[in-house]
């Protein structure tokens, strides 16, 4: 894999390298291990997606420096690697660029990822040099984490020589869920791969939302809780840490590991040894055996049949062993030995059986969440021709004397449409009172009322024949929600398919049908008419064209063929739920995505309206560790930042 490299000079730094400190130890309360000063608590600007080359930059990594030019003899700076991990999404490539100071990484769009395979990219200033390792996300849609853990292995175990790291960032963010067994698992297998000798290396660094004021202590506490799944990296000795996504953070952070020569992680001593290059069966079993370490306590602690564990034999007045019955112990212990290895034989091979026959069932999971996914992305386009189209069909019919928002019929009914507050944005006025041009309104919003409607009316129901008010709408939901945080997937999965079967039993095909091609004129005349009428006025009487009519009702079939796919039809990849969200909700960047955000903006603080459905999907959690959810991509929202591009 190519790496990037890049020379930076060296400048001081205000702000003092980050050292560890943890709290007293309390009976109530465990010690927290966090490096010292706070960092700021805002985040950078969200870099736009590069190919990875980089140009040149400046990088205050600390003071002391010698001036750039001396005819001082220069020594080789030695690499300090650092391997950094997470969740999809969590911002690995972010703080990578943060690092950096400008974009270097790109940055996944919230379906695909935007780091395949372990990445490179050098930083150095004369005195360090940093290699910053980015990685594929756990909890993507284009690999399972078995995958990710391989490719893991395979960059750690399989180079020319083993690759040492000096430290390991695991970036996790705020709004993730701490009771998911998905992560627990993924934790407890980078804990193995680890080793606990190389916990005092590994920072777990939590990214606040957005604005977060809350105390660091209190925000960093839940990981610290003995049920959370990172209690067992902290009692090993793991660092934890609070910060944004900054340029002067995220070096300080480095900086403390400055000092830290690389040393070998435990699989590299397990896997390579006497130089060894493990093939990918040796990986696979490596991995299942610390995933059942988990499951079922270690392999290792298994009966052993060892000479120490035989009978003493007495000795005699003489103090001269019987021959006869060392003879006797030496075939009892031959024997023990070649039971032993076949037992080791016969569970090696159980292994390898076991890591051919996985991947299929995992290609066939894959298979139905790309189809299910794609299904999705084709349904937004839909919804954004039928928003262009129909847009340009009503400037150029009715809107002959309108310019802006600010020209409609009626301005109040319109802002009081969507959502406007005085003092605040909305697709109608900008916070300063700025209309927005007639046609980017009118495509805006109808792709708004089109996201909201099919959500409300088919998507977020259990099944589409029932309206989201119905009681039995609710109850069903009320009763698969409990099953969601209890069962395992495979039960979910069942349960959820034959309900919405009986569901559409009870129903009735014809009425179904009915149903079915009802919601397109539905949402004409609700939603689509009355926002018409407030913006030309009753008397021009502006109307969808039949063609319009046409592809609303292809449309609104679509996504009830989706819903009916996806809830009655799918049951292993786990529970598909569609997102879109109101006007004036709170940006969240772990679900939403900024349609086409300024380059150097602040993140924002409230949407305007949805022009393209999210999908989030959950998985069954057994045992009682509540379900997974996994963010297969983000919904596009609109900010106030349209109006600065229009």
């Amino acid at each position: 894999t190519s790496s990037t490299s890049i020379f930076l000079r060296l400048s001081p730094v205000t702000q003092p390298v980050m050292t560890t400190h943890p709290p007293p130890k309390s009976q109530n309360e465990p010690k927290q291990s966090r490096r010292g000063q706070k960092p700021r608590n805002r985040t950078a600007p969200r870099p736009k997606q590069t190919n990875g080359e980089a140009t040149g930059a400046t990088l205050n990594l600390g003071s002391g420096a010698s001036p750039v030019g001396l005819s001082e003899p220069k020594k080789e700076v030695v690499p300090i690697p650092i391997l950094i991990l997470g969740a999809q999404g969590c911002g690995k490539s972010s703080l990578i660029n943060a690092a950096f100071g400008k974009p270097v990484r790109e940055i996944s769009n919230g379906f695909d990822l935007g780091t395949k395979d372990f990445h490179p990219d050098t930083m150095s200033d004369g005195r360090h040099k940093f290699t910053l390792v980015d990685s594929p996300g756990f909890d993507n849609a284009s690999m399972n984490d078995t995958e990710v853990m391989t490719k893991l292995v395979h960059f750690l175990c399989c180079g020319k020589t083993p690759a040492k790291v000096a430290g390991v960032i695991y970036v996790h963010t705020q709004d993730t869920r701490l009771g998911s067994g998905v992560l627990m698992r993924n934790l407890h297998l980078i804990k193995s791969l680890l080793g606990d000798s190389f916990m005092d290396r590994l920072t777990i660094l939590l990214v606040p939302r957005p604005g977060e004021q809350t105390n660091h202590q209190e925000l960093i506490r839940p990981l610290l809780d003995p049920k959370s799944p990172f209690y067992p990296l902290y009692e090993s000795g793991a660092l934890f840490d609070v910060s944004a996504l900054e340029t002067k953070t995220i070096r300080n952070i480095l900086l403390s590991y400055a000092g830290k020569a690389p040393a070998l992680l435990s699989v590299q001593n397990e896997l390579c040894r006497n130089g060894r290059m493990p093939s990918g069966n040796n990986i696979n079993t490596y991995l299942m055996k610390r995933a059942w370490d988990r499951e079922s306590g270690s392999l290792a602690t298994g009966p052993k049949t060892t000479a120490t564990g035989l009978p003493r034999t007495p000795a005699s007045s003489s103090n001269q062993h019987d021959s006869n019955e060392i003879d006797k112990l030496q075939l009892q212990l031959a024997e023990s030995k070649k039971q032993a290895e076949g037992l080791s034989t016969q569970l090696q091979q159980h292994l390898d059986q076991c890591a051919a026959l996985r991947p299929q069932p995992l290609i066939d999971e894959d298979l139905e969440k790309s189809h299910v996914v794609q299904s999705l992305i084709d349904l937004n386009c839909r919804i954004e021709y039928l928003g262009r189209s129909l847009s340009e069909h009503l400037v150029k019919t009715y809107g002959e004397n309108i310019t802006t928002t600010q020209d409609v019929f009626q301005l109040p009914e319109l802002k009081g449409l969507f959502g406007h507050e005085e003092g605040k944005a909305s697709l109608v006025l900008s916070s300063r009172g700025v209309g927005m041009p007639l046609k980017d309104f009118l495509g805006f919003a109808v792709r708004s009322i089109l996201c909201e409607q099919v959500y409300k009316r088919i998507l977020a129901p259990f099944h589409p024949g029932l309206e989201v008010s119905d009681a039995r709408n609710k109850h069903v939901l009320a009763i698969y929600g409990r099953i969601r945080e209890k069962e395992s997937q495979v039960t979910l999965g069942r349960w959820r398919t034959a309900s919405f079967t009986a569901i559409s039993g009870l129903v009735g095909e014809r009425e179904l049908s009915y149903l079915k091609a009802k919601v397109g004129l539905d949402i004409i005349y609700d939603n689509l008419i009355p926002m018409l009428q407030h913006v030309f006025g009753p008397n021009k009487n502006a109307r969808p064209t039949d063609a319009h009519t046409k592809e609303l009702s292809e449309l609104t079939a679509q996504a009830w063929d989706w819903c009916a796919m996806a809830k009655g039809k799918i049951d292993l990849p786990g529970d598909f739920q569609p997102t879109a969200y109101r006007y004036g909700a709170a940006f969240d960047p772990v679900l939403m995505s900024e349609f086409g955000p300024l380059p150097g903006s602040q993140p924002p603080n409230r949407i305007l309206s949805t022009v393209a459905l999210g999908l989030n999907v959950f998985r069954g959690g057994s045992s009682g560790e509540g379900s997974d959810r996994v963010v297969l991509r983000n919904a596009s929202v609109i900010t106030e930042g349209v109006f600065k591009e229009l």
